[in-house]
């Protein structure tokens, strides 16, 4: 388990965020095939909310890829319970109830 502090860019105040452990990996559409390669290891999931930046769902669409690949697992962000989902594409959700935060990276996850 590693703590992370994260920083967004509209609260001014940061976050700890505290990877608990990597649940499983999966696709969207079936594409099994295109995914075979793809998994998130504890320590690349922590790397990744370490370096990457919280984004706007616009940037998501207009200026990254949303692969259909994607690892998840759980995290605490204070007393909260979050989930998160890291995709292929270098892109991130994490979600402590009905909050949901975007983030993206460029280069965060080594190479498949």
């Amino acid at each position: 388990m590693m703590v992370l502090t994260i920083g967004c860019a509209q609260h001014s105040d940061s976050s700890e965020i505290v990877i608990n452990e990597v649940t499983g990996s999966g696709t969207d559409e079936n594409k099994t095939e295109f995914c075979s390669d793809f998994t998130v290891s504890l320590e690349s999931a922590e790397d990744f909310f370490r370096k990457a930046k919280p984004i706007s769902l616009k940037q998501l669409h207009d200026e990254h890829d949303y692969l259909p690949c994607y690892s998840y697992g759980t995290a605490s962000v204070g007393s909260k319970s979050c989930t998160w989902e890291i995709r292929a594409g270098n892109t991130a959700e994490l979600k402590c109830g009905t909050t949901v935060q975007l983030f993206a990276c460029d280069d965060c996850l080594p190479p498949q």
